[in-house]
């Protein structure tokens, strides 16, 4: 009797399994057959028996028109999939579909419709703690962003990609690639290839350069990097590597980019015809793509190289593509499907919103009464508290000033501190330097003028004169030196960029380090406190450089943007952990903090212990001389 109990159960499980088996081959089939996707899908759909097989078939339909980047039915499906796995134990399927429609957006060209998507992803995702699934999304939003020219944010979630990655170790080796990868493209969009470079340099010292698709971003990425120095021939060699790389695959957007790089390469050498070629394979990977943003690359290089060629036909049509791509593309489409998004989801919507208003009705009547004794109870309180609000008012108003003025007091304390501990260590280097220094040219120089007098020869009477003579000559130069420490004379005759030259040279003399110093759009003069500030601020950075870091090159530049000057120092030493620059006990940072904060800047610093070379980066408002007495002190209560 037991065992004709048992056998139905088993003979249900078994075809129930058989079943579940059956459902995910022909899905799995559907996705890798395009062509014959219905025929797979309705024999699935005649298969469903559970929730789970309702949720699986709906995910195979959605990843299969969003590769054929159907919207229509990816919403249509979204309706009924987006309720079923907004729920525990779905988590990885959300932040799936939220990745699929973010990618969609991203390839039409409506990245801020991208960026809200991958977000919502990245919600969902940090409450998994999946690392690779974190990764991935930062990646896709600092590409979004680079896109949509906001280039900081690109950066910051470059960086936070690779972050993310290397705290997973070994194990999430290629999405550190990814992550370094993104970042670099971004400075490489913001046309600072040494920046790039350093990215792309770092992804090189985790992963060989060989022929693998794990670097080959990367080194697609590198030959426009050179592009952007005026490297032709290196630019040329990383194209070529990359593209034999992607002939080997099937990704269409790669290979387009790869021709359109090598084009811009080739119209930079000026061999027109070449760059042309190589657009035309562009378009066509472009068009298997279907990534908008890649016909805007192709057109814009064309209208270039015809225009340079004196072919101005060809080019004014190539122009008019490129604005018809920016306008049409770009904008209508936009709008189109901002409006066909917004139509279709409050037709969703509609059902619940009216439910939802009846019950508000429902809800309002029944508190009107309460309502009213709640109104005439809040005239009495209003009333009281009016009355005790102007009893306190003046009491409020004199703590707010004291506690004011104690933050101010606070304030100038720690300054004048600063300050104080700041002099104090220069006058003890200042009286080291006189004691050590020119108080043993003075002990020598008299030795030799009491030497004069004993001495009875002529000769030697000589040679004591010309020995304190060039007694004299090192004293001369002590003072010189000294004099430059405390202030020097070129900063204030003839400003930073002078000064910043001079002391340029004096670091690069011994020949152990190479100090450089390059400008643009920059050559004029800033108010005193800015010039002194910013020279500091390099002669502390550049001492410590050399004191802890072991570099052989250091690279100062200053960058003059419409509304802000933008000061680069970047090194080839010994990176390192830059949160013990919070915790440490001398007083280079915290005078190196104080001078920011005066002249209210922002400051950067990019480095990693293991890693090679520290970057700092100072970004403020500058003022030039001319207009130093024009309202500078109010310049200096205003805000950062």
């Amino acid at each position: 009797m037991r065992h004709l109990v048992l056998s139905p159960i088993i003979f249900v499980f078994l075809i129930s399994a058989s079943f579940g088996q059956d459902l995910i081959q022909l899905l799995d089939s559907a996705i890798a057959h395009p062509t014959k996707s219905d025929i797979f899908f309705q024999r699935a759909k005649n298969l469903i028996l559970s929730e789970d097989d309702q949720i699986r078939y709906q995910i195979a339909r959605h990843i299969h028109f969003s590769g054929l980047n159907n919207r229509d039915s990816m919403l249509h499906i979204e309706r009924d999939l987006l309720p079923l796995i907004d729920s525990e134990g779905y988590e990885v399927e959300l932040v799936k579909t939220f990745q699929r429609i973010g990618y969609f957006y991203e390839v039409t060209g409506l990245y801020d419709q991208a960026i809200k998507y991958f977000l919502d992803a990245l919600k969902v995702a940090e409450k998994l703690q999946d690392i690779g699934l974190e990764s991935e999304i930062f990646k896709s939003l600092s590409q979004n962003h680079r896109l949509f020219h906001d280039y900081a944010k690109a950066v910051e979630y470059g960086k936070k990609s690779f972050e993310v990655a290397k705290k997973g170790g070994d194990q999430y080796l290629s999405y550190q690639i990814s992550g370094l990868n993104i970042t670099g493209a971004a400075f490489s969009e913001m046309n600072l290839p040494d920046s790039t470079l350093v990215y792309y340099e770092k992804i090189l010292a985790l992963t060989p350069l060989t022929d693998s698709l794990t670097v080959a971003p990367t080194i697609v990425n590198i030959g426009y990097a050179y592009l952007l120095k005026g490297d032709i021939e290196r630019s040329r060699y990383f194209n070529r590597l990359g593209l034999n790389i992607y002939k080997k695959t099937n990704n269409d957007y790669a290979k387009g980019v790869v021709y359109i790089n090598s084009a811009m390469t080739e119209n930079t050498a000026k061999n027109y015809l070449g760059a042309l070629a190589y657009l035309d394979s562009g378009l066509i990977y472009t068009q298997k793509s279907e990534y908008a943003e890649m016909y805007k690359w192709i057109y814009d290089e064309q209208y270039k190289i015809y225009k340079s060629m004196g072919k101005y036909p060809e080019a004014m049509n190539s122009l008019v593509k490129l604005l018809a791509i920016k306008d049409s593309l770009f904008e209508a489409d936009r709008a189109m499907f901002a409006k066909d998004l917004e139509t279709k989801y409050q037709t969703a919507l509609k059902d619940r919103e009216i439910q939802e208003k009846a019950n508000e009705l429902a809800a309002n009547k029944a508190k009107f009464n309460r309502v009213v004794l709640i109104a005439v109870l809040l005239v009495v309180i209003i009333g009281l508290l009016v009355v005790i609000h102007f009893l306190n008012q003046n009491r409020f108003k004199k703590k707010q000033q004291i506690l004011e003025k104690e933050r101010e007091i606070q304030v100038r304390e720690t300054a004048i501190k600063s300050a104080l501990a700041s002099q104090e260590q220069e006058k003890k280097r200042f009286a080291k330097d006189l004691h050590d220094g020119f108080g043993q040219l003075i002990t020598a120089l008299r030795m030799n003028i009491s030497g004069l007098g004993d001495e009875k020869r002529i000769e030697n009477k000589i040679a004591l004169f010309e020995q304190a003579e060039n007694i004299l000559s090192e004293m001369h130069k002590e003072i010189r030196q000294i004099a430059f420490d405390l202030m020097p004379e070129t900063l204030v005759q003839n400003g930073l960029l002078p000064a910043l030259k001079e002391f340029a040279h004096r670091l690069s003399v011994n020949g152990k380090v190479q100090v450089e110093v390059q400008s643009f759009d920059f050559d004029g003069r800033l108010v005193e406190i800015q010039e002194i500030s910013l020279y500091r601020i390099v002669q502390e950075w550049c001492n410590n450089v050399l004191k802890y870091s072991g570099a052989n090159k250091i690279e100062i530049q200053i960058v003059n943007d419409t509304d802000e000057l933008r000061m680069t120092i970047e090194d080839n030493g010994k990176g390192f952990d830059t949160k013990v620059l919070a915790h440490g006990q001398g007083h280079g940072w915290k005078n190196i903090q104080s001078r920011v904060k005066l002249i209210k800047g922002e400051l950067d610093i990019d480095s990693n212990p293991g890693a090679t070379g520290t970057i700092l980066i100072l970004i403020f408002r500058p003022i030039s001389k001319r207009l130093q007495n024009q309202n500078v002190e109010q310049w200096s209560k205003d805000p950062a």
